[in-house]
């Protein structure tokens, strides 16, 4: 006679606690904002010490590069329903561009 999984009697319903549990398209969506924030907060210290103009420059095109991106995200999260007001930094211009 096989026992049941013990573990399974303390689990909350509807929580996996699985290790190769797959993220939901909204969590991954949410992942990525959060990581170009966290890029770009990155990339502003960056500014802050940096003094060689050819590093400044490509600094310059990574932001454009990451905020084309943010946009991209926080556009896909606002079709999907998501509230995303938390997890960008964004800019008055930046939200007039999403909305």
């Amino acid at each position: 006679m096989e026992l049941p999984d013990w573990k399974q009697w303390f689990r909350k319903p509807g929580h996996s606690r699985e290790k190769n549990a797959k993220p939901t398209p909204e969590q991954t969506l949410l992942t990525d904002i959060r990581e170009v924030r966290r890029q770009l907060e990155g990339l502003q210290s960056y500014f802050a010490l940096e003094t060689d103009e050819d590093l400044l420059e490509a600094a310059i095109y990574q932001r454009n590069a990451l905020e084309a991106r943010q946009r991209h995200l926080l556009r896909r999260a606002r079709e999907q329903g998501a509230n995303v007001a938390d997890y960008a930094i964004m800019s008055e211009e930046l939200q007039r561009m999403i909305q």
